[in-house]
């Protein structure tokens, strides 16, 4: 048995090529097999800032990371105005953050949640890069609806982490622009949760995407696009600051936190309980389905992150972290 590089799940030798199974090879790359020569792309991580406005100009990629569209071309990536790849280098300050990305990712697959394919790939140096494929493209050509969750809520992008939002208030809301449809709700409830046991505080409104399809005329959102921008600023104790980028209940905006928040000082199952009943759910369900996810993640948490190409060191900051923060969330009422 080896494991692969693409998805980090363990796989029979037979299915490998050099490293990578077939079965991630064909819907990330298009590829049987990997090339000999492997995959590149054709810069370096040092280049890349020269390259991206060239490329980048009039397209919706959101955030602060660096980032290029690419195409691969004779075993290449490389910029492309329309690519179907999105390629981040590690951010200055924040190394490893491509391996620390893709574990995530990893993780978040394995329990559960239909995530963007993505890889680690080296750039011309040497240094790995994130890789992760579009999801907007369908095989057609044509290309999916996607509206961010800071203009489904009517927040103004400079807003989309603001202290006068809330979780509960949002997923509301895109549940209503999804035609109130129970299974959106839960999807959107489930990305808070693993978010904050992860560590991964920069969920903010427009890394919550919807889709509709092409030639549709009903405004109704579909669901929530696959999961992305997903990581864990546990090794980058600068950035670590508030437990999640909004509040979770909308009570907090006011400054009303539950009894259990303000005995601990941090959320536990109780605030996710609350969270979960207060849009809808009852005592029961929410309780089991909150502790559903902690019990997956911590089930697959050790494989994923140790399987992974981040440094020692990392990899224990890791799951050191993210076992302390699962043993938060089954503190018990007070």
């Amino acid at each position: 048995m080896g494991i692969c590089k693409g998805t980090l799940k363990a796989v029979s030798d037979s299915q490998l090529s050099q490293g990578y199974s077939k079965a991630f090879l064909k819907p990330m790359f298009g590829l049987s097999r990997m090339p000999d020569s492997g995959l590149k792309i054709a810069t370096t991580a040092h280049e890349f800032d020269h390259l991206a406005p060239q490329y980048t100009k009039g397209a919706s990629i959101s955030g602060v990371q660096r980032k290029l569209l690419m195409d691969v071309v004779d075993n290449q990536l490389v910029p492309a105005t329309h690519g179907q790849y999105i390629v981040k280098p590690a951010p200055p300050g924040l190394p490893h953050l491509p391996e620390n990305e893709h574990a995530m990712m990893c993780l978040a697959n394995a329990v559960g949640f239909n995530v963007a394919h993505c890889a680690l790939l080296p750039f011309e140096d040497g240094e790995p890069g994130y890789v992760v494929k579009r999801f907007d493209i369908l095989p057609s050509g044509q290309r999916l609806f996607i509206e961010d969750g800071a203009s489904l809520c009517n927040v103004h992008p400079k807003h989309k982490g603001s202290d006068a939002l809330s979780y509960e208030h949002a997923l509301i809301t895109l549940y209503e622009a999804a035609g109130k449809k129970l299974p959106v709700l839960l999807n959107g409830f489930r990305q808070v949760l693993f978010a904050y046991l992860i560590g991964n505080n920069d969920l903010h409104l427009k890394n919550f995407s919807m889709f509709r399809k092409p030639d549709v005329k009903s405004v109704t959102m579909v669901d929530f696009t696959p999961v992305y921008d997903v990581l864990s600023v546990f090794p980058y104790p600068d950035f670590q600051g508030d437990y999640l980028t909004l509040s979770l209940l909308e009570s907090e905006v006011q400054g009303t936190f539950t009894p259990q928040y303000d005995a601990y000082g941090y959320y536990t199952q109780f605030d996710f309980i609350q969270l979960a009943k207060n849009i809808g759910m009852n005592d029961r369900a929410a309780t089991t389905f909150v502790a559903r996810l902690t019990n997956d993640v911590e089930k697959h948490l050790k494989h994923y992150i140790f399987a992974s190409t981040m440094p020692e060191a990392m990899k224990q900051t890791l799951y050191t972290q993210i076992t302390e923060r699962i043993g938060c969330m089954r503190r018990p009422d007070v």
